[in-house]
């Protein structure tokens, strides 16, 4: 039986308690006030590199620049999504996670002489999490596909295994998405609500390029959210492989899956921790005008800028050093 996570409340509850997850791995730093210094575990190092702050629950390494909030932490040492890294950190600090199918029982009523299924007037609608989520637009899913992940065209695409890992790409060989690559969608909770199907290379006459399945809503929905919410600095660009480059690069990375910014994904943003905003959006007439919409709505809540990439370029397609300049200001 699997369950439901409410990440703010681990998060909350695990921020002042970062260095009870430290001493779980046995690792030990120098404490001054909220902040705690030692070595980086997830990269060799003679000198200690990686700060912790308990007061916010983040940390940054400046050797190897992994960082995160203590999630994050928790995912990259035990080597698991997010959501496992919530459960596992709610079960370390006696935070409970409500299991699904418990909450998702409909309440008991007293049996009716009528039998008649018209719902009572004075009845109160249910408030648990479960019922919440059974309502949003983007339900979790009970199933996970089987994918293979050493398919060429990720190859062809410079995705390293580690990242194809990551975010848990692969062919798909049958089903809805059969002939595609598919790309797990997960809520802001770390919840997977669905797969995108990407043709691998151009699609053959009659077939689009990508395909969501019936249902779902993205703009409900920023892609990669539950891997860098905390961040204080975050990149949005519109497309996954684009979300893909960038993460590879460490740089904490939000995609619209389009160029539109619907009324939840500013609220997403927005509540989402970070400090400032970057807009990254591709080069040509749809990205600048997507950006020059959406910057004066986020900025009334956010410090916003734009990054303007060269005609035709796109995130996933300009180089190192076109990225690092046009972000190195940001």
């Amino acid at each position: 039986m699997s369950t439901w996570i409410d990440f703010n409340l681990v998060k909350e509850t695990a921020k002042p308690r970062f260095g009870e997850i430290l001493e779980r791995y046995g690792l030990a730093g120098e404490r001054k006030g909220s902040e705690i210094l030692l070595r980086c575990p997830f990269h060799e190092e003679a000198k200690p590199s990686c700060r912790v702050n308990t007061e916010r629950g983040i940390f940054h390494c400046f050797g190897c620049d992994a960082k995160g909030n203590v999630l994050d932490f928790v995912a990259k040492k035990e080597r698991v999504p997010i959501k496992r890294a919530a459960e596992l950190v709610g079960e370390w600090l006696g935070v409970a996670a409500a299991r699904e199918a418990e909450a998702a029982k409909p309440p008991r009523t007293e049996a009716r002489a009528d039998r008649s299924t018209k719902p009572s007037p004075t009845r109160a609608p249910s408030t648990s999490p479960r019922s919440a989520e059974e309502s949003a637009p983007n339900k979790p899913l009970t199933f996970s596909l089987q994918l293979d992940p050493k398919h060429p065209y990720l190859a062809e695409r410079g995705l390293s295994a580690d990242l194809i890992e990551t975010f848990g790409l692969g062919y798909c060989a049958r089903g809805v998405l059969k002939g595609r690559i598919a790309i797990p969608i997960h809520d802001e909770r770390g919840c997977l609500v669905a797969y995108a199907g990407r043709w691998p290379g151009d699609p053959p006459e009659g077939e689009e390029r990508y395909k969501l399945p019936t249902g779902f809503r993205k703009s409900e929905v920023l892609f990669n959210l539950h891997r860098v919410a905390g961040s204080e600095h975050l990149i949005v660009v519109e497309g996954f492989f684009q979300a893909f480059r960038l993460h590879a690069l460490r740089i904490p990375t939000v995609a619209l899956m389009g160029t539109a910014l619907s009324e939840r994904q500013e609220s997403l943003l927005t509540t989402s921790g970070a400090k400032r905003v970057t807009l990254l959006l591709d080069g040509n007439d749809a990205g600048r005008t997507a950006a020059a919409a959406i910057a004066p709505r986020l900025a009334r809540r956010l410090p916003i800028r734009i990054a303007d990439l060269p005609d035709g370029e796109q995130p996933d397609t300009a180089t190192d050093a076109t990225l690092t300049r046009l972000l190195a200001t940001s």
